[in-house]
């Protein structure tokens, strides 16, 4: 996949026409998307998992990302200042958008044709293979202005190791920077979550971003960039996993498109024994010291 700037073209601006005539005729619940028979998704209108019920995110059987607090969230700036920020937590749609099913059960379209300041968003949300959810943003300035500074990030809370009693801590780490940028979260026991790019975007900054401070809390793409985040491990931790996009410049009239992936892997059974083993041992270790 290409990062692409480019005129809306006639097969865009019918899209958003149909799709704003669904959004003016009633906002859809939050629709669900699986594949594989191991993987699902469900988004809400807004675009980000919908905190509505108990799956929001899940692979073979576990849920990844509604336990605790429901932490999914996306966030636009441009021309130096914020134009939108959408949270699970908060539950809101700043740019009034609606999602529904599209092409089958695997794929998710959220559209939005005006309103935003201007700013319109389709995002295609598909299941392309087991434990992989893939998210294309299409972003169109329609302010009637070139706009500068345009930035996009998006973040979640990966709480894997709840539903098997290993709480909501991850090991966190930065796997790649720039178009290979990857942040991944692995619970104790050793089920992963990667939010990886998917854009070949080598004339603009992307970066992964590990959140010191809070779970689950929205953070400023302009902060994740600056903050520049080498590759490496960033202990464990309650934090939110982030890729933040500096997509320069976008005249008005043109559209951006970029994308990402959530992927979801378990450990292999040699690494899982290993794991239980270590466990074991440490349990085994803390209950020797109480008894001594």
């Amino acid at each position: 996949m290409k990062f692409e700037l480019r005129k809306n073209c006639l097969a865009q601006v019918v899209a958003i026409a149909l799709c704003g005539s669904f959004v003016s005729a009633a906002q859809a619940a939050p629709t669900v998307i699986s594949g594989f028979g191991t993987t699902s998704a469900t988004i809400d209108d807004a675009g980000y998992f919908s905190p509505a019920g108990a799956l929001g995110l899940s692979f073979n059987g576990r849920e990844f990302v509604n336990l605790g607090t429901f932490a999914s969230n996306w966030s636009l700036n441009a021309n130096g200042g914020s134009v939108a920020v959408a949270d699970s937590v908060a539950g809101n749609n700043p740019l009034a958008t609606t999602a529904f099913g599209a092409g089958g059960s695997i794929s998710v379209v959220t559209n939005l044709g005006g309103g935003g300041g201007g700013w319109s968003l389709v995002e295609t949300v598909s299941v392309p293979a087991s434990g992989h959810v893939a998210v294309q943003i299409q972003l169109t300035n329609n302010t009637g202005a070139n706009a500068t500074g345009v930035q996009w990030g998006v973040g979640i809370d990966a709480d894997q190791g709840v539903p098997a009693g290993f709480g909501f801590g991850t090991t966190n780490e930065i796997l790649g920077l720039g178009n290979a940028s990857a942040v991944r979260a692995t619970s104790l026991d050793g089920w992963s979550l990667t939010l990886a790019n998917t854009t070949s975007a080598s004339a603009f900054n992307i970066a992964g971003y590990i959140d010191p401070f809070s779970c689950c809390s929205p953070v400023d793409p302009a902060a994740m960039l600056a903050a520049a985040q080498a590759i490496g491990n960033y202990g464990f931790a309650d934090s939110s996993i982030n890729l933040a996009y500096d997509l320069g410049a976008i005249a008005n009239g043109q559209s951006a498109t970029f994308g990402y992936e959530y992927i979801m892997a378990v450990p292999e059974p040699e690494t899982y024994a290993m794991l239980l083993a270590g466990l074991g041992l440490i349990g085994f270790s803390a209950r020797r010291r109480s008894a001594v």
